[in-house]
């Protein structure tokens, strides 16, 4: 143990938290034996919840807001923040109470409390240590015992579980009025999924991804998507493909609950920068509009909506920031992971002309080849060079990360490099981490774009060594 780390304080939080990561070699372990049995993670986690002193009832005074999706479902949550917060600021100055707003969110971008956010501010690094003991040191005392769902049911649950737990703990503790809760995969068996009455499901757009735990298939993702419908909740769906959709209808007329489908917006400023937004922030505003009939937090006017969508921010998503060291070079960056958001990112930075730079790393268990293929048919702009690195970053312990392979030998960027030399004939470099890469770039070129994509990690360490903040 680093005993240079106060006992008790955010440090030594980090330290711990990121002791509870599933390495590597077992992740692949579990794969390869076809995974622990999906329908004890709901039970295992209730077991969770009532060994640091909660019900699952309980998380029904939380009034919570319940967001699933392929991609999109973080924008939504953040349009849907901004909304209310709005609608928070309506309230006060018609002389009623204010909300106070809970945000749930995955992954982090440069510091693990931004996940746990309330009146959109990651909670303070006091707070986050606070919490995660009160959680942590209850998970590991043997009073009361905790109850175990099977014989081979974990003792402590893994990261993000954790965090899940902690953030319903947080939110319990804070009384918040609402709680923005973000499926971190699937939703069915996801650890979110435990709250019983939320007030409102939404579901952003639904695409091919996490296929090892998911499904190869559109029809078994929306079946997992749509997981979190509950028993006579609304639930209000982006448009879908229509094999998408059919599967969502299924299961919301299975719990006799009423669906919504949403158009995207039109002719509306929003916040977050590019035309898919449009569809996020259309599920957004009917999310908040369904949340404030229900729980009768209604303002005299709706005026707040244009409000929350214009004033919404999620950093790291079609972001865009100049050097602190070098002006002339524009930084711009999106976590794009999947071939459907890579090529809407691509729209997005083609938005300008001049010379590009690529600075690329392909989140794990994706096809490099296939995101860099669509970035480079559907990118109209002129790349002069592209960088690859892991996703290693050496500032904070806050970024580590050993849920994905060490690769010493750089195998995967100098691959993903071939492939962008192949389709472009772009000079390549390749560097072992993100600080190394960033420090190349601002070394190299001037009067630029630089666009960092492929991996949230990616962008999350970008924006650490570039800009120092989110």
């Amino acid at each position: 143990m680093d005993t240079s780390v106060p006992a008790g304080s955010y440090l030594a939080a980090v330290r711990d938290l990121n002791g509870l990561q599933t390495n590597y070699q077992i992740i692949q372990q579990i794969k390869a034996s076809g995974g622990r049995m999906n329908q004890h993670s709901i039970p295992e986690f209730c077991a969770f919840l009532e060994k640091i002193g909660h019900s699952v009832k309980d998380l029904d005074k939380l009034n919570v807001i319940h967001v699933a999706g392929t991609k999109g479902k973080g924008s939504t949550c953040a349009f849907t923040q901004s909304i209310l917060t709005q609608l928070s600021e309506q309230r006060r100055a018609e002389g009623k109470q204010p909300l106070k707003i809970g945000l749930f969110t995955s992954p982090h971008l440069i510091q693990v409390r931004e996940r746990i956010q309330i009146n959109g501010q990651p909670i303070s690094q006091l707070d986050f240590a606070k919490y995660f003991y009160e959680t942590f040191d209850a998970l590991r005392s043997p009073h009361p015992p905790l109850r175990k769902v099977s014989v081979d049911s974990p003792s402590m649950p893994m990261y993000f579980r954790f965090l899940t737990l902690m953030a319903y703990h947080t939110f319990l503790r804070e009384q918040v009025d609402v709680a923005i809760m973000e499926v971190g995969v699937g939703g069915e068996y996801d650890s979110t999924n435990v709250v019983q009455q939320p007030v409102v499901c939404g579901i952003a757009s639904l695409g091919i991804d996490h296929q090892n735990s998911l499904g190869s298939t559109i029809e078994e993702i929306a079946w997992h998507k749509a997981g979190i419908i509950k028993p006579k909740v609304p639930v209000v769906s982006v448009e879908q493909v229509p094999e998408a959709l059919k599967v969502i209808e299924e299961r919301a007329r299975e719990n006799d609950a009423e669906l919504q489908v949403v158009k995207p917006v039109d002719d509306v400023e929003l916040g977050i920068q590019g035309v898919h937004q449009r569809a996020n922030a259309a599920l957004a505003t009917e999310l908040c509009h369904v949340w404030a009939q229900r729980t009768h937090n209604v303002a005299a006017s709706e005026s707040y909506i244009a409000r929350g969508l214009q004033l919404a921010s999620w950093p790291g998503r079609s972001q865009s920031f100049p050097s602190p060291r070098v002006p002339s070079l524009i930084w711009h960056v999106d976590g794009a992971h999947t071939v459907e958001s890579i090529r809407a990112c691509a729209k997005w930075f083609s938005s300008t002309s001049s010379p590009c730079v690529l600075l690329f790393n392909a989140a794990h268990n994706r096809d490099a080849r296939m995101l860099l293929e669509t970035l480079h048919t559907h990118a109209s702009c002129t790349f002069i060079g592209a960088v690859f690195c892991p996703n290693v970053s050496t500032q904070r312990a806050d970024s580590n990360n050993f849920t994905v392979q060490k690769d010493d030998e750089l195998v995967a960027q100098w691959e993903s490099a071939r492939v962008w030399q192949e389709l472009t004939g772009n000079p390549v470099k390749v560097v072992p981490s993100i600080n190394e890469a960033v420090e190349y770039v601002e070394n190299t070129y001037e009067d630029v774009r630089v666009l960092a994509t492929g991996s949230l990690h990616l962008v999350g360490g970008v924006l650490d060594v570039a800009k120092g903040s989110i």
